[in-house]
Parts: C-alpha cells; structure tokens; sequence
C-alpha cells in the first residue's frame, strides 16, 4: 500500500447541509478541519445537494475533487421512516493522495469508476432482512501522486435509518436500525469485499456513516449494537465494527433555554471491516473532538456555538498505517 505512507479516511455528518444553510462561514470552518485533521478522503452524510459543497471545495482550492450522490428514501418506505428529507451523500478526496479507479479497456481507453447509489441487492428474507430506506453509496480509490501504493479502497458511506421522533418512543423502530446494520454487514459487504474488478490490486473493504446505534459500553444508552453485531462473522471474514467515543452532540432543551445542553450524548459514528483483510494497514479509528481541541478556538469548549454552526455530529477518522 505504499510502504511509509499513512492514510487518513474520514467520515462526517455534517447536518442538513444544503445550498441554503452551507454559508461562506460555514464552508470555510468545515474545510478547515479537513485540512487541519490530514483527512486525505471523507464521506459526508446528510448532503442535501450538490450545490453545497460549492463553497466547501473553493475552501479547500484546487487539490481537491469531489462527488455528490442522491440517495432519496424509497417510495412506499418514507411514509414509516418519519423524515421528510432527500438525503445525499458526498465523497471529498485530496487529489494528490487518492484518484477514482481506472480500468483500461480492451480499446486501451482509459474507464474511470464513478462513484454511485448502491441500489442493486437481494435480502435475505430468511434472515428477517428488509431493504434499506437509504440506499448507500459506493465509491472506489486508489493512491495518487508519486510513491503512492498498488492498492484500492473501497468505501460504502451509510447513514442508517433515524424515525425523526425522539429516541425514548422509538422502541418500534430500533429493530429496523439493526436490520439495516444487518444488510449492510452480512449481505453488502461480502459482495464488496470480494467483488473482481480486473484491477490486479488489493483491495480493502470499509463501511462507514452515521450508524444512529451506540457501541454497547457502560456510558451509552438504546438504540445499540449487540456483541454479535459489533464482531460479525459471515462467509469466513469478521466485520468488526469501531470507534466507541461519544460523536453526538446533545439536543438543546427548547423548553428552558437556560438549562445547560453541554456534552456529547451518542457515539453513532462507525467504521466496520473485515480485520483479517486490513491487519497489514494496522487501522486506528478516533473521534476528531473539535470542542475539546484549542486549534478551534472558536468552539473551543463551547457545544452550543458547534452544534449551531458546524453539525451535531463530530467527524470521525481512520488511519491506516501499512506496515
């Protein structure tokens, strides 16, 4: 994979982040952590349109590319899914780092990989799965620029369902987030994993989004993933699943603005990977604590000012480290 290199791979969901609410401010903030974390590709949640990544990409300058990809809920879903939003999905890469895959055709013409909505699938019905609201998207990279390494990534950034109502009345509905988990654990990742693109290179298999379930620690609350969700074991690979530090903020109380809201209250924000595949890329996931770091002063220990700003939910990043 590049020997002495080290990658940085994020995942970020930035909230409802649209042409209206992505301000020249707002821009310029979320790229600065970008920059400032050395994340060289994130996957973003909850884009709502192209439009807004405008401002975030003329912040970042000319290095760097990017995706965005529509992922509505499906008709006959939405009306139990209680969220009223088109999502999409937005793929950032720095270009001197990572580059779309290319496939030479048999013409000699170079086929670049779009990245695109993973929509074609079967579930397992013996298995109780359903298809999911969201379909995620699917992107594949390789290193660029000199010394890069003879490797592909393969990303497929999700954002599990969430039902709009608060979490202490959606006991109904947290079945369905596991069965989410479930598709995308034992039905997609196995496809993906072992997919044969003509590449000739190694690939590497990681899902990553907004999970909206917790690690199951003695800190966090329901919705959670069992022990058997968090370490799956299907056709011979363990998925494990990973990042257990809190990455959501909590919810201002309308009610009585003048009680506190401080902290952090979920840690929703997930990657998942076969570790017997990635053990040479010795991989390390950690929350990007933007209010606790003195690099950002301006919100610095002040949750409110982020959330109101930024998103409430911290950037998450996986570093690979090839031996």
């Amino acid at each position: 994979m590049g020997y002495g290199k080290q990658y940085t791979i994020g995942s970020f969901n930035v909230n409802n982040l649209s042409r209206s609410t992505s301000t020249r401010y707002r821009a310029s903030q979320i790229a600065d952590i970008l920059r400032h974390e050395g994340m060289d590709l994130v996957a973003l949640q909850e884009v709502i349109d192209a439009d807004a990544l405008i401002p975030i990409m003329a912040s970042l300058g000319p290095h760097w590319d990017m995706v965005w990809i529509n992922s509505r809920p499906k008709q006959g879903l939405f009306d139990v899914d209680h969220d009223p939003r088109g999502e999409g999905y937005a793929f950032l890469w720095d270009k001197r780092r990572f580059r779309k895959i290319q496939t030479t055709l048999l013409t000699g013409e170079q086929e670049t990989d779009e990245p695109k909505t993973f929509d074609r699938y079967r579930v397992d019905k013996s298995l109780g799965q359903k298809e999911l609201v969201r379909d995620p998207v699917f992107g594949r990279f390789t290193a660029a620029g000199l010394g890069g390494g003879n490797f592909e990534l393969r990303l497929l950034c999700d954002h599990i369902r969430y039902n709009g109502i608060s979490e202490d009345k959606d006991r109904f509905f947290w079945p369905m987030r596991h069965n989410e988990f479930d598709v995308l654990a034992k039905t997609l990742y196995p496809r993906l994993a072992d997919a044969q693109y003509g590449t000739q290179m190694p690939a590497y298999t990681i899902v990553l989004g907004d999970y909206n379930m917790n690690l199951q620690r003695i800190w966090t609350k329901q919705p959670y993933m069992s022990k058997e969700e968090e370490t799956v074991l299907v056709d011979q690979k363990k998925i494990l699943t990973v990042q257990d530090q809190l990455t959501t903020l909590k919810k201002p109380n309308y009610k009585n603005p003048q009680e506190k809201t401080a902290g952090y209250q979920h840690n929703y924000d997930h990657f998942s990977y076969d570790t017997a595949r990635l053990s040479s890329l010795n991989p390390v996931a950690r929350r990007i604590d933007i209010v606790a770091n003195s690099y950002y002063s301006i919100y610095y220990g002040d949750y409110d000012r982020y959330r109101e700003e930024i998103s409430d939910h911290l950037p998450i990043v996986l570093t690979l480290n090839p031996a």
